[in-house]
């Protein structure tokens, strides 16, 4: 189940990072994301984010996901610039005419999401489940929440490994799910619905009973074993992250880095 996580244990510098610190410069980066549209801005950032990723040693996740990041960026290249259109003309397609415009907003719209993708995979890659939900209680979100959040990310790759199994257990059997055409390869995998179901609420059912036994409930107050403190490195990069995004909201506010376009 361990290769559905993204997280790898490292010792490179944003490991050391307070999970807070990394948390609060994925916000950063998401509101740079959103800020322009211009794909040269964005393609600076998304340098950026690709190069934090390989310092920290999370190159193997963007590989894992390279084929998601790609499809995006594809699909919003050749769906957007046919939503919006600009003053200089590209190429015309019969009565439409493309616009250079349309063309890098397309190319922007790519880079906004493959960017979002990456600072996520970046955040899960170098901090773990534990540390991202402390995190988020100590910055304020209720201990309920932060339970049930980081049950969602426990909870997705453990049904994802039980369906494998229980795809490996059929197959065992001898049931073909590669034969066919594509409506009767979906139509086999519809009774391996109802093992999943079963074994979804065994689960539920089970953490339920080790939630009540250890006493769990909004009004019990929590001691957790992992201790967060905010250190030099913390500070610097909460610094350089405030200035950058600073900058940018100054560039944006100046007119740069946004493609005219008319939806």
């Amino acid at each position: 189940m361990n290769q559905f996580f993204l997280y790898l244990d490292g010792r490179t510098w944003l490991h050391r990072l307070d999970p807070r610190t990394k948390f609060l410069s994925l916000l950063g980066l998401f509101l740079i994301a959103l800020l322009f549209s211009d794909p040269r801005y964005l393609g600076i950032a998304t340098m950026v984010v690709l190069a934090l990723t390989a310092s920290a040693g999370a190159l193997a996740n963007l590989r894992k996901m390279s084929l998601l990041l790609v499809l995006l960026f594809v699909y919003c290249i050749a769906i957007w610039p046919f939503f919006v259109t600009g003053r200089t003309a590209f190429v015309s397609l019969g009565t439409y005419m493309l616009t250079t415009e349309a063309v890098e907003y397309g190319f922007a719209m790519g880079l906004r999401l493959d960017l979002i993708l990456l600072c996520g995979i970046l955040l899960l890659s170098t901090t773990t489940i534990e540390e991202f939900t402390l995190a988020l209680q100590r910055l304020g979100l209720p201990a309920p929440m932060g339970f049930a959040l980081s049950l969602a990310f426990r909870w997705v790759p453990s049904l994802i490994s039980s369906a494998g199994r229980i795809v490996q257990a059929q197959r065992s059997r001898g049931l073909d799910l590669a034969g066919g055409s594509l409506f009767t390869r979906v139509r086999r995998y519809v009774p391996l619905i109802v093992p999943l179901i079963s074994h979804t609420l065994r689960q539920t059912r089970l953490l339920a009973m080790a939630l009540e036994s250890k006493g769990f409930g909004p009004e019990v107050r929590r001691h957790g074993y992992l201790e967060l403190r905010l250190r030099f490195p913390d500070y610097a990069a909460l610094a350089v992250m405030v200035t950058v995004v600073g900058l940018s909201v100054w560039v944006r506010v100046a007119g740069h880095g946004v493609v005219e376009v008319v939806f």
